[in-house]
């Protein structure tokens, strides 16, 4: 005769059995997702009477989801010029590249300068023509401020630290390869 604790553990058991099997991908994340539910069953026991028992059924739905690829802002150098610690650069983003902008963003793009256009000792981002144009003007004109204000985002100091500016400027200053 089957108890209906020998029904209940044998259940058990093919449920933790069936979370447990699966193939995962290593360039891939896998989330397992098991539902268990009880299902009645008949068993006749042999006095001729019968008997309900919960066993316990499981299914097991496998979601495979890919990481989402990380992108920073595309942007061009507008400006370059040499100098004796490196060079120093103004460049002007993307603005259709992107639709908010964040200091990671900003980190990214710093990183590239320095990895990509070496030596690079002093860099200025911008986000318009009109900024780039205004950044090393000694007196600006209320218009080139304006542009300045609206436009500037930071600039990377002695090849190494960010500073951040305008709408930017209450965040601390970054350092590269942090």
């Amino acid at each position: 005769m089957v108890s209906f604790k020998q029904v209940l553990i044998v259940g058990m058991l093919v449920a933790f059995v069936g979370a447990c099997s699966g193939d995962d991908e290593a360039d891939e994340q896998t989330t397992p997702t098991t539902t268990v539910g009880p299902t009645l069953t008949t068993i006749a026991d042999q006095t001729g009477g019968t008997e309900l028992a919960a066993v316990a059924t499981t299914t097991t739905t496998t979601t495979t989801t890919e990481a989402p690829a990380l992108a920073f802002p595309e942007y061009r150098i507008v400006s370059r010029e040499a100098g004796e610690s490196g060079d120093v650069l103004v460049v002007l983003l993307d603005e259709s590249s992107y639709e908010s902008l964040s200091d990671l963003d900003i980190h990214g793009v710093m990183t590239d300068l320095v990895e990509l256009f070496s030596p690079v000792y002093e860099a200025h981002i911008v986000e318009t023509q009109a900024a780039a144009d205004a950044l090393f003007v000694e007196n600006p004109t209320e218009e080139q401020q304006t542009a300045l204000d609206n436009s500037y985002i930071a600039r990377l100091e002695e090849g190494f630290r960010i500073v951040y500016v305008g709408r930017f400027s209450e965040l601390p200053a970054d350092i590269l390869g942090s």
